[in-house]
């Protein structure tokens, strides 16, 4: 099923539109194509932004003790080729 699109209008920097419309013929995208691909992008970076600001609250708020990251730095130590370099 198609998805129904929405006419917009927007008004950008001069500067802007022609960087846009560069990129947008060398990538040979439609004017719409590329916007989409951009606020798009832009979402998804949000979205990533928030994620990992919940994630960062969680381990302020429990943070993890000595006793639980001990094994993981163990394993991790254990990982290096015990040859000399």
């Amino acid at each position: 099923m198609e998805e129904r699109a929405t006419k917009i209008a927007i008004s950008l920097p001069r500067d802007t539109f022609k960087e846009v419309e560069r990129l947008r013929h060398e990538l040979k995208l439609a004017r719409s194509q590329a916007i989409l691909q951009a606020l798009k992008l832009w979402l998804r970076q949000k979205q990533e932004r928030e994620l990992e600001e919940r994630y960062a609250e969680g381990y302020k708020q429990k943070p993890e003790r000595p006793q639980e990251v001990e094994p993981l730095f163990q394993a991790g130590l254990s990982s290096f080729s015990a040859e000399s370099w």
